[in-house]
């Protein structure tokens, strides 16, 4: 028979009350009961029923990070972030992988509110907008991470994408690069949009026109890097360098220029926004504009509590800026590496 409350009570010769004090950390208890307590409860092996305390309290302790794509390096250091802030404040957290998939995030959804998670931490695919304002119907609290949806009122925690797409895109530019191909994710997206825009205006203020055959719109995938840089290895006129939307597609140029037996930078420039980790021992190689990944993660988890405590009213976006660095893969030191 499970160990209830009352029989640690009855063994500490306290009340059930007071064993409930001890427990959740509520109301002046002398030390010495308290430790007669902590004994009784570890000599009993007694497991306190969380699920009895969430009823009464309307709140489970846990959260929810729905993430686009769980294999991408960016993905899972906002994880990381999450997990620290949330644990920090004694929350749990489910991690649901969407694979851009709106059916599957609604799946989660209906998972998730049935559980009764008290907030979501929520990396929107291309069609989350329906699901988002049925959240605000439920009157349920998520903030956003990566990405803005429009039309939808709601805390937001992202990087700078078009400004980190433009430093990144001026970078070959002043290099002396004028052809660059820029590969993206889906417009849908906002980070499609705003890095495609940034590349546009490093452009723009460069006073150099712009070749729409050299720009190339698929998905935030490995596959879908690897095809659309063939489709630009195949043409008349080729860039001098590719500029890969996020650090799945770069992979995918990666791919390509391998199975067309080019050697990187000498016979192709290549950028990522997004890190890369190092391939085959060759160690970090990839000029790369690198996202506050950990901080995004910790920052959005402290908005979502905020919300739950209805500390804060107002909306909120944060936008973190990005940082450029330069390795060996834009040419700058031309040192092959594949």
């Amino acid at each position: 028979m499970a160990v209830t409350m009352r029989d640690v009570a009855e063994r500490a010769g306290v009340s059930a009350i007071t064993v409930s004090r001890v427990i959740n950390g509520t109301g002046y208890v002398h030390e010495e009961t308290q430790a007669r307590v902590l004994a009784a409860i570890e000599a009993m092996r007694y497991v306190p029923n969380s699920l009895a305390r969430s009823l009464r309290s309307q709140q489970t302790s846990t959260l929810a990070l729905l993430v686009t794509d769980i294999t991408n390096s960016f993905w899972t250091t906002v994880a990381r972030g999450v997990e620290d802030e949330a644990a920090a404040q004694n929350y749990a957290i489910f991690l649901c992988n969407t694979d851009e998939d709106p059916a599957k995030e609604d799946r989660y959804l209906e998972m998730l509110t049935q559980r009764r998670v008290d907030g979501l931490l929520i990396g929107p695919t291309p069609d989350s907008a329906s699901m988002l304002s049925r959240l605000h119907t439920l009157d349920i609290k998520f903030v956003l991470i990566d990405r803005a949806v429009d039309g939808i009122a709601a805390d937001t925690v992202r990087s700078d994408s078009r400004g980190g797409a433009a430093n990144i895109t001026q970078h070959m530019l002043t290099t002396g690069h004028q052809r660059v191909a820029f590969i993206g994710g889906p417009l849908t997206t906002s980070t499609g949009r705003d890095r495609l825009n940034g590349y546009r205006a490093a452009h723009m203020a460069a006073g150099l026109a712009i070749d729409t055959e050299l720009i190339k719109i698929g998905s935030y995938h490995r596959e879908s890097g690897r095809e659309l840089t063939s489709e630009l290895l195949a043409a008349e006129r080729r860039p001098t360098a590719i500029f890969a939307g996020n650090n799945q597609i770069a992979l995918g140029v990666l791919d390509a220029l391998v199975a067309a037996r080019m050697h990187l930078p000498n016979d192709m420039a290549v950028i990522s926004f997004d890190d890369l980790p190092g391939v085959d021992g060759y160690g970090p190689f990839m000029t790369a504009v690198i996202q506050p990944a950990y901080q995004i993660g910790r920052i959005a988890t402290r908005l979502l509590l905020e919300r739950i405590a209805d500390a804060r009213d107002e909306v909120e976006e944060i936008v973190l800026p990005t940082q450029l660095v330069i390795r060996r893969s834009c040419g700058c030191n031309a040192v092959p590496v594949v």
